[in-house]
């Protein structure tokens, strides 16, 4: 923004020398403090060094519950499910739920701190190290932390670091602490989908869900849900495409 004052021009030669006195005024004072500081014995305080940030705090439990189903009714915080054997099941919820759904993406979604699971083409190492995407699975951290997905076939999981150009930096932390660096890249080819974070309101009848939590008699009381869209025309659901947190439980 440009900012045009008017006036007599001779204004406009004061400033800088007032700007002048004023800046050789302030240094005068600044080294008269200096030196009686020093003929006091005390010298100017020097700035501390910064404190060393807290360690992150462990994920939040999520229980070791797990349900998946259709969505049939939702009731004030009970939602009704049928699942794939055909049984009922009640699902309750708070407001400290957390609900993601799945939905489609583009790499635009993959953005620095996401969680990434990321499962390689068929013989995909290139000579420098970096593995072909075939698909990208997004998922939101959870208290700073991606932990590791169950089974063998991403070949990559862990903490966005950055993204430039159809390069992905990916920072993944095991179970023993131990950081590996990898470099993921992306083609034409390459398939996204994310696990965004929604609310309660997104849980609809005939959505396929998925929640994790402690159970109450016949009652799951949810830490987390997953929703996603159901097969088209009845067609069998193979599993769900959990997030990490639900996987870390699921048989």
């Amino acid at each position: 923004m440009t900012v045009t004052l008017s006036g007599p021009s001779r204004a406009w030669l004061l400033i800088p020398l007032l700007a002048g006195v004023t800046a050789l005024s302030i240094a005068a004072c600044g080294t008269s403090n200096d030196q009686n500081a020093t003929q006091h014995g005390t010298a100017p305080s020097q700035p501390s060094s910064a404190p060393k940030p807290p360690p992150l705090p462990p994920p939040p439990p999520v229980g070791k519950d797990h349900i998946e189903g259709l969505v049939r009714s939702v009731s004030g915080n009970a939602i009704q499910l049928t699942q794939r054997d055909r049984s009922a099941a009640t699902v309750d919820f708070t407001p400290q739920t957390m609900v993601t759904e799945l939905s489609s993406a583009a790499l635009t979604d993959v953005t620095p701190g996401s969680c990434v699971d990321v499962r390689s083409a068929p013989q995909s190492a290139s000579p420098g190290g970096a593995i072909t995407a075939e698909s990208v699975e997004i998922s939101p951290a959870v208290a700073h932390r991606c932990p590791p997905p169950p089974g063998p076939t991403v070949a990559v999981y862990g903490t966005v670091d950055s993204v430039a150009g159809n390069d992905i930096k990916v920072n993944t932390i095991d179970l023993t602490g131990k950081t590996t660096h990898s470099t993921v890249s992306v083609i034409d080819t390459t398939t996204y989908t994310k696990h965004a974070v929604t609310n309660a309101q997104a849980v609809q009848n005939g959505k396929c869900m998925a929640a994790q939590g402690t159970k109450d008699g016949n009652v799951l009381r949810a830490a987390t849900i997953d929703l996603e869209p159901c097969p088209p025309m009845g067609r069998p659901h193979h599993g769900l495409h959990l997030p990490w947190w639900l996987h870390r439980h699921h048989h």
